[in-house]
């Protein structure tokens, strides 16, 4: 019996293993995957908390404005005065996160895909995996599920699904890209939204949808833009989204995408994932030093991170339920009076990609037209 086991090897797994191992505990990674960092599933795109969280080297870029363009064509261009976001090399901050926690003294077994999670009659867990054509199982005192959105550990202890599973899609484009440029639309991302980013080899293009034709409305976008002959490659993966009312079991953790902690309206969930692997750090330690990882011992985890970002994202889902309903004329319409000096000027002193909520109070004061324009939009942030 080992102390620790983690199920999947993204940052959010990676940083809970080197905290636990550095404090003498043996700890196992468990990752499907043959090289840490590969595939890349996600932009990139992070506050600058999760650089100072990390201390990491990766960062890419640092972008001067970002550009959200309406569906009728109309550009809302807002410059970043307090460097609100930055651009990191996904494949290189997992590397980072990976060395950290060997560093530590933790077990990385790349090229492990997890079967299922068994309960012994004793109540111990037994993970059942495969790695290199044999059949393997590791019995720890505590199991962390942070395998993404498609986890095997809350599909073995029958948590909770998340209410949305968005698919996305990204181009590496061979196209330089200084800017962040977000692109709005019911025909060209229904439900979501398409973006365009600075990357190590270029730029990304990348959209996520919820009709079930993610690839097409791509496709559709890069020709329309002359990029298909720029293509390098394509990215793929999903966004789980949702309010997780359950995220513990006796010895047993969900943490990041497996339990949804994502930012319903932009599909982020680095930050969220990171502050979550620092609670569930915490706990984990304090449960293994008493010797007690029931799940009434576990469950201040769930209360820590409810606390600590669970109101964000059920503020978020309610915002998304409006935002789906929003018409392109309506969209229209919101990017036209954020394009007033004075709504901008809110923007780009207070944003927060970590906190959008705390835009609403502001902007109201400034355009009060903006509560009859989305007054549902508006309440659900609250």
């Amino acid at each position: 019996m080992i102390d620790v086991a983690v199920v999947g090897g993204g940052p959010v797994g990676l940083r809970i293993a080197g905290r636990a191992a550095s404090k003498g505990h043996e700890v196992t990674v468990l990752e499907k995957n043959k090289v840490i960092g590969k595939p890349v599933q996600c932009a990139g795109i992070v506050s600058p908390r999760v650089i100072s969280l990390t201390d990491t080297d990766s960062v890419i870029s640092e972008p001067e404005k970002a550009i959200v363009h309406s569906p009728s064509g109309n550009e809302l261009a807002i410059r970043a005065k307090n460097g609100q976001a930055v651009i990191i090399d996904r494949a290189r901050f997992d590397r980072e996160l990976a060395e950290k926690a060997v560093r530590a003294g933790a077990k990385v077994e790349l090229n492990a895909n997890v079967k299922r999670v068994e309960k012994k009659d004793n109540g111990e867990r037994k993970i059942c995996f495969s790695k290199e054509g044999a059949e393997k199982t590791l019995t720890p005192k505590i199991v962390i599920g942070a395998d993404g959105p498609g986890s095997i550990v809350r599909k073995s202890e029958d948590f909770p699904s998340p209410k949305e599973v968005l698919p996305a899609v990204q181009a590496i484009v061979g196209e330089e890209e200084k800017e962040v440029h977000i692109h709005l639309g019911n025909d060209l991302a229904p439900g979501f939204f398409l973006w365009e980013v600075p990357y190590s080899t270029g730029k990304l293009v990348g959209l996520a949808s919820n009709d079930g034709k993610t690839f097409e409305h791509l496709m559709n976008f890069l020709r329309s833009k002359g990029l298909e002959n720029k293509i390098m490659g394509f990215l793929s993966g999903t966004i789980p989204l949702g309010v997780m009312v359950e995220s513990v079991k006796s010895g047993l953790l969900l943490v990041g995408d497996s339990a949804c902690q994502v930012k319903p309206m932009s599909g982020g969930g680095i930050y969220f994932g990171l502050k979550a692997a620092d609670i569930c750090s915490e706990v984990v330690l304090d449960a293994l030093e008493k010797d007690d990882a029931s799940k009434r011992r576990l469950s201040e985890y769930h209360e820590r991170w409810w606390d600590e970002i669970g109101k964000n994202i059920r503020r978020g889902m309610r915002a998304r339920k409006v935002f789906k309903k929003l018409s392109d004329k309506d969209i229209d319409t919101f990017i036209e009076i954020l394009q007033k000096d004075k709504a901008k000027r809110v923007i780009e002193e207070k944003g927060d990609i970590d906190n959008p909520s705390r835009l609403v109070k502001p902007l109201l004061k400034t355009s009060p037209e903006l509560l009859k324009l989305t007054g549902p939009l508006i309440k659900s942030l609250f």
